[in-house]
């Protein structure tokens, strides 16, 4: 947790808000139109949909004809005497049932299926719509954006659960009717007057149901933003001595959440309710008039039995679609979520960028290094070093960075000093793609359209840096170049002189001492079990081990104390003042700048004065900018 949302806390805010990215960027792509998720959903599957429906509707046909087919076997069969009718209708009865059965299963098997299938196209092209840096920034609690690509997206999905049951369901009520109809249209009457009050009342409730869930929903993702806050804060809260305070928060949220789904439970009950009730008088009376009309002599034993039969059936179809509704409204909210946290991201369901096929093969772009010799130049300072990384298969120079207002050549490490924190921004947004600001890696543009292209050639390390879940030494090889980390999981010592060099450049060798088991320390999310100056640190050995050949770094050394950040300086420039590697460093730090091989001083967004740190301090502005 950020310290400025740890202090939001500490003043009694009750809602942190937590940007996967800075939200200052221009939108990288147009804003799309927004195409539902259910027909996204329904259009993927609808070759399924077309094989799988209508043998769900034979299979509950089936079902249906049992009941009837009994009443003709009875009258035909039994009364009449007529053994061999008798037989051949058991051994028909048992192979309808069979038919039925094995139908039933093979269609439950595909819909669950394709329902599975679409549960993890959903999430990955979420997760891949937030982790795309073309997406638009957004602004919603990490939290809230995790609850939607799980929970919103595994929910939205269960339509195809639902459409093989519903519209069969459906067709066999209407069949049913039109058959009780036909035996008595006294009958048919009766069946069809329930269904038309069933309809009412599910016409009526839906929309107070879908605004029910939908407050659930999003109380639910309140708190579970608060609860991802808590703990990744937990820490700076336990610094603060604001723990009660983050407690009473949470325990806030959490009992709004739970008042939400009890309401919506409560709504869901009545719903449950109103609709048996309507069902069950309906099949009564259907059931009572029948009886009535037997005593009569209106209808016969047989028909008797298969109206009772079919009444039973059709009463169990009308008890599982009285929960359509809840489904549907629960269904239906979770899917305009999913659909809305995808135009604030500035994609679409159906992006070809973001299916399965895409993502599953896509890579990123890394660079190749041929084995642990390439790697060895990660680490050396040399120009000997970097001929022998070369000579071994280590990525070559980029041409150097351009910017419209300063350019930073290949074997040079620039400073850039900004008296303005926006214009330190401003240059991290272009250099990052996240703006057409003009900016270039040799003679290839930085654009948000084609920076994904760059990625093996450009590094942008931000300030607000992320770790993952997993040991150090899977932290540090997450964009080293491929056959850097074939050692990773050897042996310590030379095996590890990768991880050595890139710790040795973020002065952290002493988290080898430090961290229990060494490079095999479980960091856990976004580095939640270290100090902020460890994550860091981590964050930028990282950066390093990547060995890239333009590497932007934005204030690097904010959260380590004054000798750490003289040993980074001196190890982190030594590790990239090479002939082959051009870095800016966008920093106020003292030992950074004095270590540079040129400052750039920026001052309302021009450039104020060039030169070595020493000589510029003689500048009143600049000295100022670098003693705050």
């Amino acid at each position: 947790m950020p310290k400025n949302i740890a202090l939001r806390w500490a003043d009694g805010f009750d809602q942190s808000v937590l940007d996967s990215r800075p939200a200052t960027a221009a939108p990288a792509l147009p804003r799309a139109s927004a195409p539902g998720v259910m027909r996204s959903i329904v259009r993927s599957h609808r070759r399924m949909l077309a094989v799988v429906l209508p043998l769900a509707t034979l299979s509950e046909g089936i079902e249906l004809l049992m009941p009837i087919v009994l009443g003709l076997v009875i009258d035909h069969g039994i009364l009449d005497g007529d053994l061999r009718l008798t037989v051949l209708g058991a051994v028909g009865l048992i192979v309808m049932r069979i038919i039925g059965v094995l139908l039933w299963v093979w269609t439950f098997l595909q819909s669950q299926k394709a329902c599975m299938f679409e549960r993890h196209r959903l999430r990955v092209g979420l997760t891949g719509a937030v982790l795309d840096p073309r997406s638009r920034a957004v602004q919603r609690p990490a939290g809230e954006v995790l609850s939607i690509a799980t929970a919103d997206a595994d929910k939205a999905s269960d339509l195809l659960d639902m459409l093989p049951w519903v519209i069969p369901s459906l067709i066999a009520v209407l069949a049913a009717s039109a058959y009780l109809a036909v035996s008595d249209l006294w009958l048919g009457l009766a069946m069809l007057g329930g269904i038309v009050v069933m309809v009412v009342v599910i016409r009526v409730i839906t929309p107070t149901l879908s605004a029910r869930y939908d407050d659930q929903q999003s109380q639910a993702a309140e708190a579970a933003a608060t609860a991802t806050d808590l703990v990744h804060g937990l820490r700076v809260l336990q610094g603060l001595g604001v723990q009660s305070r983050a407690r009473a928060t949470y325990r806030s949220r959490s009992q709004i959440a739970l008042q939400a789904a009890l309401v919506n439970a409560r709504y869901s009950g009545i719903s449950s309710g109103l609709t048996t009730l309507v069902t069950g008088t309906m099949l009564a009376a259907v059931v009572v008039l029948a009886a009535l009309r037997t005593l009569d002599g209106a209808l016969s034993l047989g028909v008797l039995i298969a109206v009772v039969g079919v009444a039973r059936y059709v009463m169990g179809m009308l008890q599982g679609l009285s929960g359509a509704p809840v489904w549907w409204a629960s269904m239906s909210t979770s899917a305009r979520r999913v659909r809305d946290l995808y135009t604030d991201l500035g994609r679409t369901v159906d992006d070809p960028e973001l299916s399965l096929d895409v993502l599953t093969v896509q890579r990123d772009d890394r660079g190749d290094a041929a084995g642990p010799a390439g790697a060895a130049g990660a680490g050396v300072s040399s120009g000997a070093g970097s001929a022998a990384g070369a000579a071994a298969g280590r990525r070559g120079a980029a041409g150097g960075l351009q910017l419209p207002q300063l350019s930073v050549a290949d074997g040079e490490v620039v400073a850039l000093a900004c008296a303005d924190a926006r214009d330190a921004d401003a240059a991290i947004d272009a250099v990052s793609g996240r703006v057409d600001a003009g900016a270039r890696v040799g003679t290839t543009p930085i654009t948000p359209a084609d920076r994904l292209t760059l990625r093996s050639e450009l590094l942008v390390e931000p300030h607000a840096v992320d770790l993952f879940d997993g040991t150090l030494r899977e932290q540090l090889a997450t964009r080293a170049p491929l056959g850097t980390t074939d050692d990773a999981h050897g042996s310590e010592g030379a095996a590890s002189s990768w991880a050595d060099d890139a710790l040795r450049a973020a002065g952290a060798e002493d988290l080898l001492r430090i961290l229990p088991e060494g490079y095999d320390t479980r960091i856990l999310d976004r580095g939640s079990n270290l100090s902020g100056g460890q994550r860091q640190r981590i964050a930028l050995a990282r950066a390093v081990a990547a060995d890239a050949p333009v590497l932007v770094l934005h204030d690097p050394t904010t959260a380590v104390d004054a000798v750490t950040e003289q040993n980074i300086a001196e190890a982190l420039i030594a590790a990239r003042r090479r002939t082959d590697r051009a870095t800016l460093l966008v920093t106020r730090a003292p030992a950074l700048l004095r270590e540079a091989d040129r400052v750039v001083f920026m001052q309302d967004g021009e450039v104020a004065a060039e030169g070595a740190h020493m000589d510029l301090m003689g500048i009143e502005a600049y000295a100022e900018v670098v003693r705050r």
